[in-house]
């Protein structure tokens, strides 16, 4: 059933971005020009929620591919068994599924920046929710650019930083020692690249700061302590209050996000009394590019 692009309704989430969406089909057969008011929703707002509860993990693979390839996530194990192309998030280990699980608190990243072309976009759909905590944090990294003191953006821009699995795989170890250390195979497949501390949106053409805390092994052509505390001071400045938008989980949910112009990090949750089961897909570099 195809429905009419115009009847999309949606509602703000936040005063400088995202958008709650309504009124949009969640399948593989999505129309054309749904699919085309959704991707430029996307651009616009920079996070969507849609209400969809009871959707199938196929379907949202499915509306996914519409808008481009899909990245295998490097947690092999943590893909869904029916469907590679979901990266399951949680603490449920069940019917085949073993969900990637960490204690620590997440630091705020966009999503696959340790590969060379980082990944589009991530939807990410509620599962199994737990009644509190493991909310999700996003950062609108494109106002906290634009209000940026002129002098600071001028010094950081051109500035590149080194991505690494690896130096994320060190800090989650740190939190969850019982994690494997990432395998020499692995190393090989995801050497560190260098990625600008300022991207530049190829769609929409707005600048937003890339900053991903425990990915990033050190900014290129500064010392230690000079890296950190520069890394420091940008994040506390692009996650200040009034950039955030925290989302609270309800079952059903699908939030999509724009790795290109937000941060997100989540909150955590008692794994020992709650259960929690995420499914992301996420849209590989370049498949939203026009």
């Amino acid at each position: 059933m195809q429905t009419d692009a115009s009847l999309l309704q949606s509602r703000p989430l936040a005063p400088s971005f995202g958008a709650e969406l309504s009124g949009m089909p969640i399948h593989g057969d999505v129309s054309d020009d749904d699919l085309r008011a959704f991707v430029d929703a996307l651009h616009r707002h920079r996070v969507l929620l849609l209400r969809v509860p009871g959707l199938d993990p196929a379907d949202l693979v499915a509306f996914s591919k519409r808008m481009g390839p899909l990245e295998l996530h490097a947690a092999v194990e943590a893909q869904h068994p029916a469907h590679p192309e979901i990266f399951c998030v949680g603490n449920v280990v069940r019917d085949g599924i073993t969900a990637n699980f960490a204690r620590g608190i997440e630091q705020w990243h966009a999503d696959s920046s340790y590969r060379e072309t980082p990944s589009d976009a991530s939807l990410f759909y509620g599962e199994v929710v737990p009644p509190e905590g493991a909310e999700t944090m996003f950062a609108d990294a494109t106002g906290a650019w634009d209000a940026l003191d002129p002098a600071m953006q001028r010094r950081i821009e051109g500035l590149r930083a080194m991505h690494s699995l690896a130096t994320l795989y060190d800090w989650n170890r740190r939190h969850t020692p019982e994690r494997p250390p990432l395998s020499e195979a692995k190393r090989a497949l995801w050497p560190p690249v260098s990625q600008p501390l300022v991207r530049t949106h190829p769609v929409t053409g707005v600048k937003s700061l890339y900053l991903c805390p425990a990915v990033i092994s050190h900014i290129e052509g500064m010392d230690p302590e000079e890296s950190a505390a520069l890394l420091d001071e940008l994040t506390a400045h692009a996650t200040a209050p009034h950039f955030v938008y925290s989302h609270r989980w309800r079952h059903g949910d699908l939030v999509v996000w724009d790795n290109r112009a937000v941060l997100h990090t989540a909150s955590l949750f008692d794994h020992t009394r709650y259960q929690r089961l995420m499914f992301r897909t996420t849209l590989a570099g370049g498949a939203l590019a026009a």
